[in-house]
């Protein structure tokens, strides 16, 4: 049993290291574009700028219709498998929903941000084809193709931004879409060798198995949309509504760290694609045990990028974006509250035992909880009110998921949280990062010397913390 869960802890590591390297450099050259576009756009053209990938990631969650997340439940000839028993006529019912989104998000992008109507319609159809490519790649376990073509297209990304940014949100356009027509065509050709491969190494699969796998993938669909609308529903609506100035500071307070939901993402997908693997052989104190591991990994990322935004909040925001959105600190303090919660994967057990009911209910309590509590939290605080009421519907949520969890193995609940791990780490990092914080500013360095100190030691703690784990339970690749 020991030698079981260790293998799984290294296989649960070692992929979650391949998904995230796999996901990170896209995530990293949009999030240093941001950076960039902050520098040297104004107000008003930053403030489009962040309309269009706003609005893009706001729609593309209902182009996505949940594949990503419910394609990585299974093997990659599983997935193809089950992609053959879908009908041409189901195809062609997504083809129509792609087609309608598309002409929705150009016409947005037409009407408010002054982009042509074609290039913003044929940039989403490419971007939504390649969230499905890069899901069924990861199906197959594909980490090396995705981290090469995506480390190329990363910097493609970023070559591009440099040369146009300068000119407006039009002139990037069509040559980045050119360049996701590439990145797609790349991932189409992999997915047909791998295709190929994968083939008669299933049975095709018999009617309870299609209708299982279906009421799954409408159930993680549901979800799916559900968590990108509550991640994105307040900087959507403002973006129509708020004047550009506001916008701006506001998306960059409520801003998510580039590589953060990639890590969570990263070891949640690694955990459910073990346990797709090992289904015969699961046992609740295995399932607990490697729980306890995923959340020693993201816990010792979280917690010191947690400590370092609190307490560096200001050298933050003035460093990276400049002193125009300095108004935003304590919008940022209180979208950062956020972060512990991260530290736990609430949903990767559910996702494992196919209960995407309970995660549907609990993601849609959640925004509705979040949406109820937007306007009058506004009203008390004011805008740092806004990204308030997000954090608390949050952390509603999580202790839903942990009590659905508990009765699913009938455990109880906090044996399925490592407390004294995680309450270890969090006075740890606490002390790291305030001390430093007051022995830097002590030193009357300026705010760029304060803020890259400390990012120092935010990549000495996390990597030493992270092999502190990962050597626990030995080799993890």
């Amino acid at each position: 049993m020991q030698a079981e869960n260790k293998q799984g802890k290294q296989s649960v590591a070692g992929s979650s290291l391949y998904l995230f390297a796999a996901k990170f450099f896209p995530a990293l050259a949009i999030f240093l574009a941001v950076l960039y576009c902050a520098h040297i756009l104004d107000t008003e053209a930053y403030a489009r700028y962040q309309n269009f990938w706003t609005q893009l990631i706001f729609l593309s969650a209902v182009a996505g219709i949940g594949f990503p997340a419910f394609i990585i439940t299974f093997s990659g000839a599983k997935a193809m498998s089950l992609l053959r028993e879908i009908t041409v006529k189901r195809y062609a019912l997504y083809l129509v929903l792609l087609s309608l989104l598309s002409v929705l998000f150009g016409g947005l992008q037409y009407r408010y941000n002054g982009s042509s109507f074609t290039t913003s319609a044929v940039f989403f159809f490419l971007y939504a084809g390649l969230m499905l490519s890069d899901a069924l790649l990861t199906a197959f376990r594909a980490y090396r193709w995705l981290i090469g073509v995506n480390l190329c297209y990363a910097t493609g990304f970023l070559l591009i931004h440099y040369l146009q940014a300068g000119n407006g949100l039009g002139a990037l356009l069509l040559p980045l879409s050119a360049l996701l027509a590439l990145r797609l065509l790349l991932n189409l050709y992999r997915i047909r060798a791998l295709q190929g491969a994968s083939a008669g190494e299933l049975p095709p699969q018999s009617g309870n198995e299609s209708s299982s796998a279906r009421t799954l993938w409408l159930q993680l669909g549901i979800n799916d949309i559900i968590q990108v609308f509550f991640r994105w529903i307040d900087k959507f609506i403002f973006s129509f509504i708020l004047a550009d100035e506001l916008f701006a500071v506001y998306t960059n307070a409520t801003i998510e760290i580039a590589f953060l939901p990639l890590v969570f993402s990263a070891v949640s997908s690694a955990a459910i694609q073990h346990w797709a693997h090992q289904q015969e052989r699961k046992t609740i104190e295995g399932q607990i045990d490697l729980l306890h591991h995923a959340s020693a990994l993201l816990s010792s990322v979280v917690f010191p990028l947690f400590f370092f935004l609190l307490f560096f909040r200001e050298e933050f925001l003035v460093t990276l974006f400049s002193e125009k959105y300095s108004s935003g600190v304590w919008i940022f303090v209180c979208a950062q509250l956020v972060l512990p919660v991260r530290a736990y994967p609430f949903t990767a057990l559910l996702q494992s035992h196919h209960r995407g009911d309970i995660i549907n209910k609990g993601a849609l309590i959640d925004f509705l909880m979040a949406c109820l509590l937007m306007y009058p939290m506004y009203c008390l605080l004011g805008l740092p009110g806004v990204a308030l009421a997000f954090v608390i519907s949050t952390y509603w949520q999580a202790g839903y998921y942990l009590l659905s969890a508990a009765r699913i193995l009938q455990v109880p609940v906090l044996s399925l949280l490592p407390l004294r791990l995680l309450a270890r780490k969090m006075v740890l990092f606490a002390l790291i990062f305030g001390s430093s914080w007051w022995a830097l500013s002590q030193a009357s360095l300026s705010r760029p010397v304060v803020f890259w100190s400390g990012m120092g030691i935010l990549a000495l703690t996390g990597i030493c913390s992270l092999a502190y784990e990962w050597k626990k339970n030995g080799k993890i690749i």
